[in-house]
């Protein structure tokens, strides 16, 4: 009789290695931390369930649409909790930097950029236009990657295998350099954003479900817009097109909801091109290996 093997596919390894190396790095931090059980419970669930997919996968159920689908894309459904995580766990090794953060802001460009760009675009056309611009972006983490999916499917592993890797990327580095960001570090009056209509609405919303003192610096709503753009651009060129504007929109919005302070903006640029060609050469190493 044929021994049954494993067959993960290269985002399994890449979520087990996020569990494998956050699950290491909350071991000092037992003291700091609360409720760790159920974190380290988490892991272990996430662990059978990736291991189970790996060990059942086969050639005929591989062909089954819905199988395909949850295969390909569980990791996605992870990343909101992965993110709020890195709530949890970026103040083990330090505190939080936004104090120097807000004095670089100050020296570097005189003012508090997040703060005054909304005092000079006050009006609730503009507001609401920025809050289009920002919301977009959890319309296209979802979107590129199913649209890839449906019309690239040779390319859908490659692309989701790059999406959720730099995401990991990025939390792991919201973990080890904690930054708040401008509405969580600034007095209340000044934390405060332009009121408008539906989409100010719906990020708030989204703030309200997901959000949390997390993740500012280097900014990956920028940063990962930017790798949205260069597999769009690469895969699907029509898309690129479409999605340019929105995409720009959304640099500016992270800034005037507050959510970056301006450096986080540039580090986001500056971060992009590096994590999508770590993941890129991280994927062809794994499919090497194969």
């Amino acid at each position: 009789m044929k021994k049954k093997t494993l067959h993960p596919i290269p985002v399994d390894l890449a979520v087990l290695t996020y569990l494998l190396v956050t699950a290491l790095y909350m071991m000092p931090g037992f003291n700091k931390l609360q409720d760790v059980a159920s974190h380290f419970l988490f892991r272990a669930g996430a662990t059978i369930i990736i291991f189970l997919f790996a060990y059942y996968d086969n050639k005929n159920i591989a062909q089954n649409k819905y199988y395909r689908f949850i295969r390909n894309f569980y990791p996605l459904l992870l990343l909101s909790y992965f993110y709020k995580e890195t709530g949890y766990l970026n103040n083990i090794l330090f505190d939080y930097f936004d104090p120097f953060f807000a004095k670089a802001e100050q020296l570097l460009w005189g003012m508090q950029p997040a703060i005054e760009f909304s005092k000079h675009f006050p009006q609730k056309w503009f507001s609401e236009l920025m809050n289009f611009g920002y919301f977009f972006y959890y319309l296209i983490t979802f979107g590129l990657s199913y649209t890839l999916y449906i019309l690239k499917p040779q390319k859908a592993e490659k692309v989701i295998f790059v999406i959720i890797t730099s995401f990991i990327i990025y939390y792991l580095i919201f973990i080890l350099f904690p930054v708040k960001g401008p509405q969580f570090y600034f007095p209340v009056n000044d934390a405060q954003t332009v009121d408008s209509y539906f989409f100010s609405k719906l990020v708030k919303m989204a703030q309200h479900i997901g959000e949390t003192e997390t993740g500012a610096f280097p900014s990956s709503h920028v940063g990962m817009s930017v790798i949205f753009l260069i597999l769009s651009y690469k895969y699907l060129r029509k898309a690129f097109w479409i999605i340019l504007l929105p995409v720009i929109l959304l640099w500016f919005a992270t800034v005037y909801i507050k959510a970056h302070y301006l450096i986080d903006v540039l580090g986001g640029f500056v971060s992009a091109p590096l994590v999508y060609f770590i993941t890129v050469k991280l994927y062809a190493r794994i499919n090497n290996h194969k």
